[in-house]
């Protein structure tokens, strides 16, 4: 069989200036990792994969339409942003095609489960969770060997009826899966904006855990909805085999696990062995929390050429980091920044702005904490209620928020917060300016790019400025 899996997270806009370098940034310049790890998957079975990234075909439409008359299904990834868009893709995909069947993944599908056939009305078949060993499944029905009511984790359509398989299976053991099938996406050139490259080009990502140990009130974690769907690590020994192999061909990878520096030994451990093989990748990792700070692993990090890391900072108010339940401290905070800083990492911190509890004074104190940071960038987030959150249910069971409202402003006009809508905006637009327009801050750049040796952070403060401006 042939099967055609598509990215289409990009076609999405951006809550506002302030979070142009946020997740929307990152699901245009990223590879889509998890269908790499389902391509992968199909291919060990023995398929054809062919992956189509919308974000980055000059004329996606019509590659889709050239590969649909050789594709025997379609895999589409569904985030809650971009529903109608994949609703209207698939709905072209069925009248180009009727007999085809479409298979919906993502966290839409998570969250969402069930309802996600009615908001993809045209697909057949919705996997709710991990899809490697499910995509096997599907392919043993497609072959007349399994029925779709023996499928663990997917929703199906059955006529006119919507229908479920068996309860979903989390992976426990991650070193059973296949290395991603980076090759895939050889045709697209990732990690570039406005035709600049952020990181070191070629560029790549990987997972070295799923889930996420910790339970920030406001962050939509899939263990909230999904039952059993705890914290898992790989083996050191499978993680750093896996970055061998990228080290061939890549110059950068970037970690996306929500915590990669949870485990303070695993870390370590993970350090001294690629320390040990000599690999010259540069890493990057996104998900980093503030109290893992601690000098000798930095050290190590830095030996194994760790260049770039995100703090989840979220606020300069201790009141609000405990009301989010982050379990940080403003000293921990400055401690694990300046740490990175005195190491030569390029750092950027994430911020909360206009959340539930917050009034001005608090935004103005956010922002005026982020200034005082040796960060190289920040990015800044109009507060809202995610599907998923413990935030969000609590609202759901005070009846303020409907179980169909997947990402809700913190409204003063809905008793969720203390601003309207366009206040907060205004906050993530004035943080943004107030941040990358300091002389300071451009004066420094400068300095550390040449204590770097490496220009391409006055290049991306460039864009920012130009961004702003216009």
């Amino acid at each position: 069989m042939k099967f055609i899996l598509l990215k289409t997270v990009g076609m999405m806009s951006p809550i506002s200036l302030g979070s142009l370098y946020g997740s929307y940034h990152s699901a245009l310049i990223y590879p889509p990792l998890e269908l790499e790890y389902i391509g992968a998957s199909l291919l060990d079975d023995g398929h054809e994969v062919e992956i189509i990234d919308f974000n980055l075909e000059k004329k996606p439409i019509e590659t889709l339409k050239n590969s649909l008359l050789s594709s025997d299904a379609v895999g589409i990834s569904v985030y809650s942003n971009n529903i109608k868009y994949v609703s209207n893709v698939a709905k072209m995909i069925k009248e180009l095609n009727p007999e085809i069947p479409i298979i919906i993944g993502g966290p839409h599908c998570i969250f969402f489960q069930d309802r996600s056939l009615l908001d993809v009305p045209h697909a057949d078949i919705c996997v709710i969770g991990e899809g490697e060993q499910v995509i096997i499944d599907i392919v043993r029905y497609f072959q007349g060997k399994k029925n779709l009511s023996d499928i663990h984790g997917i929703y199906y359509r059955d006529k006119d009826k919507i229908k479920s398989g068996k309860p979903l299976k989390v992976i426990e053991n991650l070193d059973s899966l296949c290395f991603p099938a980076r090759h895939l996406v050889d045709k697209y050139d990732y990690g570039k904006t406005n035709n600049r490259y952020v990181y070191t080009p070629k560029f790549t990502t990987m997972h070295t855990s799923r889930g996420c140990p910790f339970k920030c009130r406001f962050c939509a974690r899939y263990g909230n909805v999904v039952k059993n769907w705890g914290f898992r690590q790989r083996s050191v020994d499978n993680i750093v085999k896996e970055i061998q192999e990228i080290d061939r061909k890549f110059g950068s990878v970037m970690i996306t696990d929500d915590n990669f520096l949870s485990d303070n030994k695993r870390a370590h451990k993970i350090m001294d062995k690629i320390i040990e093989s000599r690999t010259n990748i540069e890493l990057m990792i996104e998900g980093t929390r503030i109290d893992t700070a601690d000098k000798k692993l930095y050290l190590k990090m830095k030996k194994a050429n760790v260049k770039f890391i995100v703090f989840g900072i979220e606020s300069g108010n201790q009141d609000v980091l405990d009301f989010y339940n982050k379990r940080i401290t403003l000293d921990q905070i400055r401690k694990a920044v300046h740490l990175s800083n005195k190491m030569g990492f390029i750092t950027m911190g994430s911020f909360i702005l206009a959340g539930p509890i917050e009034t001005k004074e608090h935004v103005k104190k956010t922002i005026k904490f982020a200034c005082s940071l040796p960060l190289d960038g920040a990015i800044f987030y109009p507060f809202a209620y995610q599907m998923g959150s413990p935030l969000w249910y609590e609202a759901v069971e005070n009846k303020i928020i409907s179980k169909g409202e997947y990402m809700v402003p913190a409204l003063s006009s809905r008793g969720l917060g203390n601003f309207t809508e366009e206040e907060s905006d205004e906050y993530a637009v004035k943080a943004f300016k107030r941040f990358y327009l300091r002389p300071s801050f451009l004066i420094s750049q400068i300095y550390r790019s040449f204590l770097r040796k490496d220009f391409k952070l006055i290049k991306y403060a460039y864009d920012l400025i130009t961004s702003s401006r216009k």
